[in-house]
């Protein structure tokens, strides 16, 4: 930090003695005389052995970063990059004070500087410059290195929390894997090849799609496509489940998967890698009168305790919903399978 900061304040030190002392260019309505005055304050003010003094400072720095190169070529560095800073501030404001400052007045500025009051105020000036300028960027080192830490800490603090929050995730959802109730591999039934591309509409989605409404003596039986995308993969429906009919808005609540998995519970599904598998949920008996309805994923107090970090906060809703579309008959009989 020392040696990027260092340069960068002896810059802006240069460059303020560069303001407050004029400087001269090339100007077809400059007289040899004026710009010869104003060189002669630059050296009688002092400024052009102060910045002399800040280019060795410069300079050094500029050593310890780059080792490789000989005291040769320092030598030929300093004095091209004198003389270029030299050109360049007459360049850019004697156009200026040329504006502001008669030559009989900048004549008068030398003449002070000539006076005896004049050489004690340019020594003084460079001894109170030479004191001062060590403490002051040892201060400003010192305070912006304060300020730096003090947002590195702020940085590393928010790093450390989001880690212990991952790692806590992390956990969590190793521990509801664990518990999760894994479907039986001889219970799951495979969704056929030509029903294949109705399931596929969800893309890489896990959302599952609707695929029939059974009206049985005692209950509805929903069934739902699901995919999976993996080896190993968990599966979700809320207790929040319920269908509403359009008409009445009678609600008809879930009662579980009929193939008798606990509601309200992480599910694992293993080996079905690539394949689409039939989830069905058991509803009360739907009355003759409900013609068409919503099937909603409500949100449950439960919910959030069981579902992982990775969990898409997308609810399985379906909306406007005609039973006749989606009505089949089972020839399954009281067999509890997942579908």
């Amino acid at each position: 930090m020392k040696n990027i900061f260092l340069p960068k304040v002896m810059m802006c030190i240069i460059a303020l003695f560069t303001l407050i002392l004029p400087a001269s260019a090339q100007n077809t309505n400059a007289t040899d005389e004026y710009k010869e005055t104003l060189k002669k304050i630059m050296v009688l003010s002092g400024a052009s052995a102060t910045t002399d003094d800040f280019f060795q400072k410069i300079t050094s720095v500029m050593k310890l970063n780059a080792p490789e190169k000989d005291e040769a070529y320092w030598n030929e560095f300093s004095k091209n990059w004198k003389e270029k800073i030299e050109s360049k501030v007459f360049e850019m404001y004697m156009p200026v004070y040329e504006k502001h400052l008669t030559l009989e007045e900048l004549k008068a500025v030398a003449a002070f500087y000539e006076s005896p009051v004049g050489k004690k105020y340019k020594e003084a000036s460079l001894i109170v410059m030479r004191e001062t300028m060590p403490l002051l960027v040892k201060q400003l080192q010192t305070e912006t290195f304060k300020v730096v830490r003090s947002e590195k800490s702020e940085r590393a603090k928010r790093g450390e929390q989001r880690l212990k929050e991952y790692e806590q995730k992390q956990k969590r959802d190793k521990e509801l894997y664990a518990q999760a109730y894994m479907l039986p591999s001889d219970s799951i039934v495979i969704v056929p090849e030509e029903v294949y591309e109705k399931a596929y509409e969800n893309g890489r989605s896990t959302t599952p799609s609707l695929y029939s409404i059974e009206r049985r003596k005692n209950d509805t039986k929903v069934t739902f496509i699901q995919p999976i995308y993996w080896d190993w993969q968990w599966l979700y429906y809320s207790p929040g489940f319920k269908i509403i009919d359009k008409k009445s808005g009678d609600e008809y609540n879930v009662r579980g998967y009929d193939g008798g998995a606990p509601m309200g519970r992480l599910l694992a599904v293993k080996g079905f890698n690539h394949k689409y598998i039939y989830i069905s949920l058991l509803f009360p008996k739907l009355k003759k009168s409900v013609k068409e309805i919503d099937i909603l994923e409500l949100p449950h107090k439960k919910d959030k305790e069981q579902l992982p970090s990775n969990d898409d906060g997308k609810s399985k809703s379906y909306f406007n919903i005609k039973v006749k579309d989606y009505q089949v008959v089972s020839d399954k009989k009281n067999k509890k399978i997942y579908y």
